[in-house]
């Protein structure tokens, strides 16, 4: 392997020990030969650590990490670590078809523009089987989609990480994830690419398998989704559109937000705030500033105030079913906990009847 290799592959592993065996394996039969292989295992509490050192090619590297540094934070460590000329992504639960970085290096040969290029994917279970919902969803991902225009973002994420690959000079220029960020720091960080000029695409070639089980993170939390996907919006897609004068956007955007489900689970004022940060265009730093703001009331006056004329007009009449929906939740909450005190004190009479009783 030479000093400074072709490819570097960024594994991450948390508690995969039934599948990274496969992924690495899936790596070592490229193709194209000329990579070295990052390995970064987040505390598994399984024996992942143990099938990685099994294998004795040099080219592998593994690092542990001291403590759990979740997703983004372990993708980081790998980032710096790294040294090839393009990083290529494979979570430890994937694998990639044989000519896979051949098929993607020829086009990056054909388009130099090219900073990020991705392919189609297979949505797999999580024993390897079709997925029962994978022509739906790849439907969905596996089109030709316009990356470079804004409007191809909002609210969506069609570029499958597992499957991309990137230049390390273009990743170390933009900065790497937000270890804040659990859900969507992918979907941050190709929205940052696309603010910063760097051009994406995808291979039209089912060449990535994509296992999707329980242990996925992204579906776990659908608010903190919506939070993660609002934080970028607001700091990637809404200058770029600006910058490009693309106002219908800027109204999808905003549009998209308001009438999204998941924002009667907030309280009303963090609502407020959040859609008046989005139509202030404000400027945020990093995922953990963007929460603490959703949280402060000294910008109320502003933020509040524009958020909640903001909603009236975006959200076509949601805004007070989303209060309602919000109430119903409280009042059944209310309810459950009034019939337990009540079963718990029609059991303490009991009690205290056949203690009476028997005394």
């Amino acid at each position: 392997m030479s000093q400074t290799p072709l490819l570097s592959y960024i594994v991450l592993s948390y508690n995969y020990e039934h599948y990274i065996d496969h992924t690495i394996r899936s790596i070592l039969r490229q193709t194209v030969q000329d990579f070295e292989i990052v390995v970064v295992d987040d505390c598994s509490k399984d024996n992942s650590v143990e099938v990685v050192k099994s294998f004795r090619d040099p080219r592998i590297r593994l690092l542990c990490n001291e403590r759990n540094l979740g997703g983004a934070g372990s993708y980081n460590r790998a980032v710096s670590a790294a040294r090839g000329e393009w990083l290529v992504n494979l979570d430890a639960d994937d694998w990639i078809a044989p000519h896979k970085a051949e098929v993607q290096l020829e086009l990056a040969a054909k388009r130099p523009e090219l900073d990020i290029i991705g392919s189609y994917v297979v949505f797999l279970d999580a024993d390897g089987a079709p997925h029962p919902n994978a022509e739906v969803l790849e439907n969905t991902v596996n089109q030709p989609h316009e990356f470079g225009r804004v409007d191809t973002w909002v609210g969506t994420n069609n570029l499958c990480r597992s499957s991309v690959m990137m230049r390390r000079s273009a990743h170390m220029r933009i900065g790497l994830d937000d270890p804040n960020m659990a859900r969507a720091p992918d979907y941050e960080l190709w929205t940052r690419a696309l603010r910063e000029g760097c051009g994406i695409a995808t291979v039209p070639e089912k060449l990535t398998y994509l296992r999707l089980h329980s242990s996925g993170v992204t579906h776990a939390d659908p608010l903190g989704t919506l939070l993660e996907l609002a934080y970028a919006m607001l700091r990637n897609l809404m200058p770029l559109a600006e910058r490009r004068a693309l106002y219908p956007t800027i109204q999808r955007i905003l549009a998209w937000v308001c009438r999204n489900h998941e924002l009667s689970r907030l309280a009303p004022i963090e609502r407020y705030r959040l859609i008046g940060m989005l139509m202030q265009a404000t400027e945020v730093g990093d995922f953990a500033s963007f929460k603490a703001a959703l949280s402060d009331s000294k910008h109320d006056a502003e933020w509040a105030t524009t958020g909640r004329r903001a909603l009236a007009l975006f959200s076509d009449g949601a805004g007070p079913y989303q209060d309602v929906r919000t109430l119903q939740r409280e009042v059944a909450a209310q309810v459950a906990a009034v019939d337990w005190w009540r079963q718990r004190a029609q059991t303490w009479e009991r009690e205290y009847m056949n203690a009476a009783r028997a005394s």
